[in-house]
């Protein structure tokens, strides 16, 4: 699925509210502490898990006592979790963020930016407790979660200031590394920032997807791409391109590693003008899915065999 659109309005919204927050803790160098902005924003954090029905059972009743929005219904959470297969929530009243500790850790971090996002966005508290929660994160409002996605990005990435330092580095998952390790976090979601932030102004593709390979390396749901990351020029001049086409340069140049580099090669994509421009691509296993980006290099007048 391709990357959700943020609107230019929200993004400025966002970005004043990730801003004020990263002033007042002092403009911190990289890694953002977490619990710093816990404190600065009075929140409190719990860990649950799905498996185990006294945790459940746990939180439905602090929800009783603490959740004004749930009192007459406390069970509802419990509900949401298991069925909607979430793995945190933002509970507004309490101000508190539960996270699934079976989660993987790795993820916790994200996560908790992604949640925090939720309780500083101003409309986002609306759209989380009306009568259709259950229906809401992941399966029905893929907007509301883009903006809580791109406010965590902001935050956990210290606001301009990755933008700032990517930009004096070479895309390469070199620099990919180098930079998930500076900022605490993972290579997963520093790829997506320098696909979206280094140079927004050059047309870049990320692509976080399944092995051709190995069935078992990043299928979810049955699906082969799970995000289609775009930059701004990107979504401009190629907007023409889906997940699909960018997942077939993947399985035309995919070597048969399991781990590390998958992908190492120039390809073409034809913009919405018709014209062919040649791509720099690379593609990465972490074993538990494939990163990919491709960034334009040049017009050419190769023709791609991928679009039909």
């Amino acid at each position: 699925m391709p990357s959700e659109y943020v609107g230019d309005l929200e993004t400025r919204d966002i970005n004043e509210q990730i801003d004020r927050i990263l002033k007042e803790l002092g403009n911190p160098e990289p890694p953002l502490s977490l619990p710093q902005v816990r404190e600065l924003l009075k929140l409190d954090i719990g860990y649950f898990s799905t498996t185990d029905p006294s945790a459940l059972d746990e939180i439905k009743h602090r929800l009783t006592v603490a959740g004004k929005q749930l009192l007459a219904r406390p069970g509802l959470i419990v509900d949401v979790f298991k069925n909607a297969n979430l793995s945190a929530l933002w509970v507004p009243d309490s101000k508190r963020i539960l996270i699934d500790n079976d989660t993987p850790k790795l993820k916790h971090r994200w996560i908790e930016g992604h949640e925090i996002s939720h309780g500083i966005i101003p409309w986002h508290g609306e759209f989380l407790f009306g009568d259709n929660l259950t229906t809401l994160n992941p399966v029905c409002d893929a907007t509301i979660e883009a903006e809580a996605n791109y406010g965590s990005g902001r935050l956990l990435f210290l606001g301009d200031k990755f933008g700032n330092e990517a930009r004096d580095t070479e895309l390469s998952f070199k620099s990919i590394k180098s930079f998930a390790k500076r900022y605490g976090n993972t290579i997963t979601s520093t790829l997506w920032r320098m696909v979206e932030e280094r140079e927004p102004e050059r047309a870049v593709f990320g692509l976080i997807s399944a092995h051709p390979y190995y069935p078992n390396i990043g299928i979810g749901n049955n699906v082969e791409t799970k995000y289609f990351i775009r930059s701004n020029r990107f979504k401009e001049q190629f907007f023409n391109i889906t997940p699909d086409d960018a997942y077939a340069l993947i399985e035309r140049h995919a070597n048969l590693n399991e781990r590390g580099a998958v992908v190492d090669a120039q390809d073409a994509l034809i913009d919405v003008d018709g014209d062919t421009y040649e791509f720099r691509i690379e593609s990465f296993s972490n074993s538990h899915t494939l990163l990919t980006y491709g960034v334009c290099e040049r017009k050419t007048p190769f023709f791609s065999l991928n679009i039909s």
